[in-house]
């Protein structure tokens, strides 16, 4: 793992993605690249310097940030590798997505809000988009996690064939932190499984991953979300890995799995794409 994307919006739940990345870019020697962006519908990246001149007050904004930010983190997240700043002008989503893929990042970690969040609120539009377009792995935190949590992880699915091409995206994070690896399977009446089917997804998941430690789990619930939640509950688990499937053009009222156990969970929730 070599960089890292941490969209920072001086919430307290980027701070806590901040020092979630601080203690992976510790142990892996990833680069952090911290982004702010100041929302606005023009993308200033696409302007001639001139035409940018005519937005003084977005300009103002972004000189500030260039001002207070730096001295900010290092008084609230101090860290021995320095961490480099990136602040534009645009649309968040779009803007965190492009930096990553400028930096050729292997992992985004973001808070699971925004700035302005208030109890009881369902996700932002900003994180919901950005689990949804990322092409690469994205951390999502309500608190941060440091190296005792990083310990064990539970890994949900169904063990598809295509779950064990998403793992391969992370193993270096697994390896990293030497995480043993709980397999859980959420056995639901609507889509009842055996367990011998169970078992057998498990042990083609596992097959040729023989350096990492795995535990296989199936938890029995009434729905699939809920039983996620509770196995990690149960078991003192504080990182999840999910499978997410493609609803980059899903509306936002359609809720999968990765977002509901983000919203209702405290867990940290790693969203994988195949």
């Amino acid at each position: 793992m070599k960089t890292i994307v941490v969209p920072f919006d001086f919430s307290p739940y980027s701070l806590a993605a901040l020092k979630t990345a601080q203690k992976i870019s510790s142990k892996s020697g990833a680069k952090i690249i911290c982004v702010t962006v100041i929302p606005s519908e023009i993308d200033f990246d696409k302007l001639s310097n001139a035409a940018k001149q005519k937005y003084k007050e977005l300009w103002e904004q972004k000189e500030e940030a260039e001002r207070i930010l730096p001295e900010y983190i290092q008084e609230v997240a101090p860290a021995k590798a320095a961490i480099l700043q990136d602040i534009r002008i645009g649309v968040p989503y779009e803007l965190i997505l492009r930096v990553a893929d400028e930096h050729l990042a292997d992992l985004i970690v973001m808070g699971a809000y925004g700035k302005g969040y208030t109890p009881g609120k369902f996700i932002g539009s900003t994180i919901q988009k950005v689990l949804r377009k990322s092409k690469v792995p994205v951390l999502t935190v309500k608190e941060a996690l440091d190296g005792n949590d990083f310990r064990k992880l539970a890994f949900a699915s169904t063990f598809h064939p295509g779950a064990k091409v998403a793992f391969d995206k992370i193993k270096p994070l697994v390896k990293t932190f030497k995480s043993s690896v709980h397999l859980v399977f959420v056995n639901t009446p609507a889509k009842f499984t055996s367990s011998a089917e169970i078992k057998e997804g498990m042990d083609r998941f596992q097959s040729g991953n023989e350096e990492i430690v795995f535990h296989q789990h199936t938890y029995n619930d009434s729905e699939a979300e809920k039983g996620i939640i509770s196995f990690c509950e149960e078991m003192g688990i504080k990182w999840l890995a999910v499978v997410t499937g493609n609803h980059e053009k899903s509306p936002s009222y359609l809720i999968s799995t990765t977002e509901t156990v983000l919203f209702k969970g405290e867990v940290g929730v790693l969203s994988v794409k195949v």
